[in-house]
C-alpha cells in the first residue's frame, strides 16, 4: 500500500518511524532551518507575532507542496499557533495532521496513525 506524502512542518527531523506514514523532511534544507527559528519563542507572542509566523509557515508548506504534490501537512507547534495555523493550511486547500502516539513503559512513545488536526 502507498502511502500519501506529507510534509514535514516541525522543528524536528523525520524519524524512520514517522517516514512509515508518509512524512518527508523539506527539501529545502534553509526552510527546515527556519522553521526551527518560527516555532521557537522564548517570550510570549504577539497576535502579530504569530500571525506573521503562520504566514511564513503555510508559505514553506505551500511552495513544498508545488515540488512534491503532498496534500498532508504535520503540525507541532506551540497551543497558541496552532488554531491560526490550521485555518491557514485548510484554507490553501491543505490538510493539517498530527501523531496519534501510543506510550509505554517498555517503548516509550510509539506512533499508531496520523490524524487531521482540524
Amino acid at each position: 500500500m502507498k502511502t500519501e506524502p506529507v510534509i514535514n512542518l516541525t522543528k524536528f527531523k523525520v524519524t524512520p518511524e514517522l517516514a512509515s506514514f508518509g512524512v518527508h523532511d523539506l527539501s529545502n534544507w534553509k526552510e527546515f532551518q527556519e522553521i526551527r527559528g518560527l516555532l521557537y519563542y522564548p517570550d510570549p507572542p504577539t497576535q502579530e507575532q504569530i500571525d506573521q509566523r503562520v504566514e511564513r509557515l503555510t508559505a514553506i508548506a505551500l511552495r513544498e507542496a508545488k515540488k512534491t504534490g503532498s496534500t498532508q501537512v504535520l503540525v507541532s507547534c506551540p497551543p497558541w499557533m496552532l488554531s491560526p495555523l490550521c485555518k491557514e493550511l485548510l484554507y490553501l486547500n491543505m490538510q493539517p495532521v498530527v501523531t496519534f502516539t501510543k506510550s509505554n513503559n517498555d517503548k516509550g512513545v510509539t506512533v499508531l496513525s496520523l490524524v487531521n488536526a482540524a
